[in-house]
């Protein structure tokens, strides 16, 4: 799963524009939520790429969820699938790293940023940094 970074959205002429930055690890949900739409990160993903998904159907959310073995202890679980809506966004950075996205009667630009690790509890993990910017 992802740790997501929650930036503000900053409205320039009442444009958004806001910088999330997910993070590939099991303390938090692979998604993040941008204006009317939820962006979420899918596979496959590398040092150099990066897929990910624009409004898909979250169809179940749990933290801290009940297992049967005490001992496992699952941060969160997030469950989604894909609708005739849903957008699947591959970047990188050979010439591919910014789309276009219309959500409703907005259009967004998406712009892949850095890719790179974040240490966590002495682990790394892939943290994927992405502007968003309406148009």
């Amino acid at each position: 799963m992802a740790e997501l970074s929650l930036i503000k959205p900053k409205r320039s002429m009442n444009k958004l524009i806001k910088t999330i930055k997910i993070t590939n690890s099991p303390f938090s949900p692979s998604l993040e939520v941008v204006g009317n739409f939820v962006v979420k990160l899918h596979v496959p993903y590398s040092d150099s790429m990066v897929t990910i998904k624009i409004n898909p159907n979250i169809t179940h959310y749990e933290e801290k969820t009940e297992m049967a073995d005490p001992a496992i202890d699952v941060k969160q679980v997030a469950v989604s699938e894909d609708t005739k809506d849903t957008q699947t966004l591959l970047f990188d950075f050979k010439g591919n790293n910014i789309k276009k996205i219309d959500i409703g009667n907005k259009s967004f630009e998406v712009k892949l940023l850095n890719i790179g690790k974040k240490n966590i509890q002495g682990q790394d993990f892939p943290e994927f940094e992405f502007l968003v910017t309406e148009v």
